[in-house]
């Protein structure tokens, strides 16, 4: 298991080296070939897109309610959710994400960004976000930190506020290709510990939490916050090829990894 503090170096390496690809790893857009405008409309698009997923569900955020992109990166989502929401803090574990973050929003005033190291949100109150979003973040941070930062989102979010993440779930396949995808990921591993091996992306952990286990995750009744799960639906986040634009699917794909979008809300 990575220890936040491995996963903190690990980014922070992908944050000064590329770290738009890092957050969206399109192939095509590897070393420093993403255009600005073109990476932060894929997240516009992406917001929209869920916002339309809120509202086919009949789920409205409190306008004046701060909001909370966890795992912002360079604030790739946290711009587009300014574009709703007057309050937008973005939260990231590299602090060269929440430099350059700040430095592409600086005449922003509706985005905020913090450097959180560990594995709560201590920097915000209890019930303080009205909506809390995170998508293909939680996918690459061990289970046991997982389950404490969803411990955490109930804590912050306001009864009636809506929590919105996405997770990997299940490597789906044949018992060849898991096995061959298990060995990549074990040279992975090996890449990472040694420092030899192919290039950035072999240091990018991804893990999987089935929604079973999720579903244990999620805090009921803990210190009085009930997360009542209204909605899953799959999504194409974890393809290789993702390049920001959310796309929610009918069917789990036949081989790779399968995504899900989890949406949650807090009991008054």
């Amino acid at each position: 298991m990575t220890s936040l503090k491995t996963l903190q170096e690990n980014w922070e390496r992908f944050a000064q080296t590329d770290p738009l690809w890092s957050i969206c790893a399109d192939p095509r857009k590897r070393d420093g070939r993403w255009r600005e405008s073109e990476f932060f409309e894929s997240g516009r698009r992406e917001i929209a897109a869920v916002m339309q997923c809120l509202n086919s569900l009949g789920l409205a955020p409190a306008n004046g309610a701060p909001v909370l992109d966890f795992g912002c990166g360079v604030g790739r989502l946290t711009r587009a959710l300014a574009e709703h929401f007057r309050e937008c803090h973005g939260v990231d574990i590299a602090p060269t994400m929440i430099e350059k973050a700040r430095a592409y929003h600086q005449a922003e005033p509706r985005c905020r960004f913090h450097l959180n190291e560990s594995s709560d949100l201590r920097a915000f109150p209890d019930q303080y976000f009205g909506l809390i979003y995170s998508s293909i973040v939680l996918q690459h941070i061990a289970a046991k930190y997982v389950e404490r930062y969803l411990q955490e989102f109930g804590r912050v979010l306001r009864p009636g506020g809506i929590l919105v993440f996405q997770i990997a779930d299940v490597l789906q396949g044949g018992v060849w290709f898991r096995l061959r995808s298990k060995i990549a990921l074990r040279t992975r591993i090996k890449h990472l510990l040694t420092g030899k091996g192919p290039g950035i992306e072999s240091r990018m952990e991804m893990n999987c939490v089935p929604e079973r286990r999720v579903r244990r995750m999620l805090p009921a009744n803990l210190r009085g916050v009930n997360l009542k799960i209204v909605d899953v639906r799959l999504t194409n986040s974890t393809e290789p090829a993702f390049n920001g634009n959310l796309v929610y699917l009918e069917r789990e794909p036949e081989q790779g990894i399968v995504s899900k979008q989890y949406t949650v809300v807090r009991g008054a």
